[in-house]
């Protein structure tokens, strides 16, 4: 049996074994303790459940009811359920005399995190969001701080509608921009001022006003651009990756909508890749693959069975796959090598996992809406879907791990991240392994 024949068998195995309801299980579980949390702080009514339905393409009623608690305070809202890609934080409690962050604040230590502050422009009282905002980042100054300003529309004058292009900067020009009423220039700029002094980096200030349709003020996602490059610049790479899994118009209602699961699975194989133990990688790597596939057949009300999964795998092809398991197999084999070997092999795998995922979700995404419609995928189709998938998942990998090379030690000062889950590089050792390796992909 050839390499590529092993490598689907070792998939089709747990596809098809009696452990699968725990196998989805114990992946949603580990994608949940690698996904990164982005901490909502903001007044009821700022508009914090509209952002993340802006930002997940959710319906605001699914994401309002859909936050599980964490804490006695606080809830979370993964994205996606199955294999959470990012995971917002909400805490509830603020504006409550007795509320006390410190809960909320340990359950986000050790995870990548972003806070994003939301308040709406029209309200000046905001002291019960700053001192819980001023607690965090006295503990970890490092965390980045978006703050959204909301609510626009408020303050326009009556008949006024939103202005265009885009006009706010985030920094002192918007306070001098004469475009802009009075009344809101001067809102934002107060809630600016409350922020001065806090510790570490500056705030990134975004303007933005996600209305309903009933409300009259077109777009109903104003600024929604703008606030997509603050925080793709400030915050965790999932945000890019969420972006990038929503933004394809020839994709099928439910391929769009499965897109973050892919993503979020990916995430779950690069940590399967990046195992320092020789050949346990694949293992892990075929488990997760054959979540994904199961996971992605029931949002296309389907199941898999041995032949309809033999039919995808031919239609798959072998050419670019054959090509990719040889040279994880390679790098299984480097992991032999004491420690060098270790660290190189572990980040090539953990890039290379990941993109793989992304490719076979592509491909298992156009045969299985073929299959809905009870019509065959034609295979070049499906081989396009997964070669597209795998150039978008190496890209993806190799800026994260660009980004990870210039990314400053953590908040121990002992390690530094390769930019996927379980791989870690002492500081000791040089970034052009990881350098040497991402280029090699």
């Amino acid at each position: 049996m050839g390499v590529l024949d092993r490598f689907w068998s070792a998939i089709s195995e747990v596809l098809f074994s009696d452990t699968r309801g725990s196998g989805m299980e114990g992946a949603r579980k580990r994608a949940q303790t690698i996904a990164p949390v982005v901490w909502l702080l903001g007044k009821t009514g700022a508009g914090k459940t509209a952002i993340v339905a802006a930002l997940t393409g959710d319906p605001r009623a699914q994401v309002g009811e859909g936050f599980a608690p964490c804490t006695r305070t606080a809830g979370f809202y993964d994205v996606p359920p199955e294999a959470p890609l990012i995971r917002f934080l909400d805490t509830r409690g603020i504006g409550e005399a007795d509320y006390d962050p410190a809960s909320d604040i340990a359950w986000c230590e050790g995870q990548s995190h972003l806070l994003l502050v939301v308040m709406q422009a029209a309200d000046p009282v905001q002291h019960a969001v700053l001192r819980v905002l001023q607690q965090a980042r006295r503990r970890h100054p490092d965390w980045p701080v978006v703050v959204a300003q909301t609510g626009l529309h408020r303050l326009y004058p009556a008949g006024m509608g939103h202005p265009d292009p885009y006009p706010y900067t985030g920094g002192a020009q918007d306070e001098e921009n004469a475009q802009l009423p009075h009344a809101l220039r001067q809102a934002l700029a107060y809630q600016r001022r409350l922020l001065d002094g806090l510790d570490g980096a500056r705030p990134h200030f975004v303007p933005i006003d996600f209305t309903l349709p009933e409300d009259g003020f077109p777009p109903h996602d104003f600024g929604l651009d703008a606030f997509w490059r603050v925080l793709e610049e400030a915050g965790p790479h999932a945000f890019e990756a969420l972006r990038l899994a929503q933004v394809d118009a020839e994709s099928d209602g439910i391929r769009a909508k499965a897109r973050p699961l892919i993503y979020g699975y990916g995430a779950g194989a690069a940590g399967a890749g990046a195992v320092p133990i020789p050949l346990v990688g694949v293992g892990g790597l075929a488990g997760m693959l054959s979540i994904t596939l199961r996971a992605l057949a029931l949002r296309y009300a389907l199941a898999w069975t041995p032949g309809t999964f033999a039919q995808f795998t031919a239609a798959v092809g072998g050419g670019a796959l054959a090509w990719w398991s040889l040279r994880y197999g390679l790098r299984e084999m480097l992991k032999l090598v004491p420690v060098v070997g270790t660290v190189a092999a572990g980040a090539l795998n953990a890039a290379a996992a990941f993109a793989l995922a992304v490719g076979i979700g592509e491909a298992a995404c156009v045969w299985l809406a073929y299959r809905r419609r009870g019509l065959t995928a034609p295979d070049e189709e499906v081989r396009r879907a997964f070669a597209g998938g795998l150039a978008a998942g190496l890209r993806q990998a190799k800026a994260q791990a660009r980004k990870s090379r210039t990314a400053a030690a953590d908040r121990a000062g002992r390690w530094r991240h390769c930019g996927f889950p379980g791989c870690h590089l002492s500081p000791e050792w040089p970034t052009r392994t990881v350098r040497f390796t991402t280029n090699m992909l």
